[in-house]
């Protein structure tokens, strides 16, 4: 199959690509970068300029839109915002215009999300096969716009999946690189009250569960990738700080959280208890169900 593939050089997109290449498949990646082509993955520069690229003649089978300012990468202030927000919805846009103009339009639209498009609960589970409003705040917001822009998709006649990513744990890159250091360094432990739903997935089980969607086609709307066992706060640290053989019940106050990353604080504070539904009802094997698992294999 073509796949037509955007946020490439992203941490999930770089394991992705990863696999990907491994496949018959022929990869399009557009990206700002100039790099070189290999033997089936073709680079396609795009919004360096006001043009967008001619890929009217190009079959395409599966978009993948995984484009995106980084969430961690530097302090919530009003102008970092406007990044996070504009360089998704204008990444999606342009995209969308892309595949409009398109003589043979793809089949599934996969498109990047986050379960920080949940209210914060303790007590709630959120299943993908249900309806639940969207949060109040900066991510909720943001996860609207994001979704709301892709289902344009769904007006051309093409599939679309969101994939509302949990904590996504891998070594080079997203979460566990920081969890880890934070505890090589003394310095995990209990954050806040403890008690805050983690649901987290190992890279490895993304990048299958996105393979797996492209075959089960009765797959669609949103979707948590998601591990089918998330864990609260004090238990992912205490796992990790035994695995790493490392203190675990240092307690790290709400009010230095925040001090420290500011509105940034609801990605490790906020709760969401968020259950792979939709996979597991089509059978998905996770590689890596339970946290133990996913640690054996990180920190080893």
């Amino acid at each position: 199959m073509n796949i037509l593939l955007t946020g490439a050089t992203g941490f999930i997109g770089d394991h992705l690509v990863h696999e990907l290449e491994k496949s018959d498949h022929e990869l399009y990646i557009l990206t700002r970068q100039k790099l070189q082509n290999r033997a089936n993955v073709h680079y396609i520069e795009w919004l360096n300029d006001d043009k967008l690229p001619n890929l009217d003649d190009l079959p395409v089978d599966i978009c993948i839109n995984f484009a995106g300012a980084g969430l961690m990468d530097e302090k919530w202030t009003y102008d970092r915002k406007k990044v996070i927000v504009n360089s998704r919805i204008e990444a999606t846009s342009a995209l969308l215009s892309i595949v409009k103009k398109m003589k043979s339009k793809p089949k599934l639209w996969i498109n990047a999300s986050a379960i920080g498009a949940y209210t914060s609960s303790k007590s709630t589970i959120y299943l993908d096969t249900e309806e639940n409003s969207y949060a109040d705040n900066f991510l909720g917001k943001t996860v609207y716009e994001w979704e709301k822009t892709a289902s344009a998709a769904s007006d051309l006649g093409i599939r679309v999946v969101y994939a509302r990513f949990g904590l996504v744990l891998g070594t080079g890159g997203g979460s566990f690189p920081v969890f880890e250091k934070l505890f090589r360094t003394y310095t995990g432990g209990k954050f806040g009250s403890g008690k805050q739903w983690y649901s987290w997935i190992h890279v490895d089980d993304v990048v299958r569960a996105i393979l797996f969607i492209f075959d089960h086609e009765q797959i669609d709307g949103v979707v948590n990738f998601t591990a089918p066992h998330p864990v609260q706060e004090k238990k992912f640290a205490e796992r990790l700080g035994k695995k790493m053989h490392k203190p675990y019940k240092t307690p790290v106050p709400k009010k230095i959280i925040k001090f420290i990353l500011g509105e940034r604080a609801v990605t490790i504070l906020d709760s969401q208890r968020a259950y792979p539904q939709k996979l597991m009802s089509n059978h998905f094997e996770f590689r890596f169900q339970t946290l133990q698992e996913a640690l054996d294999d990180l920190v080893d």
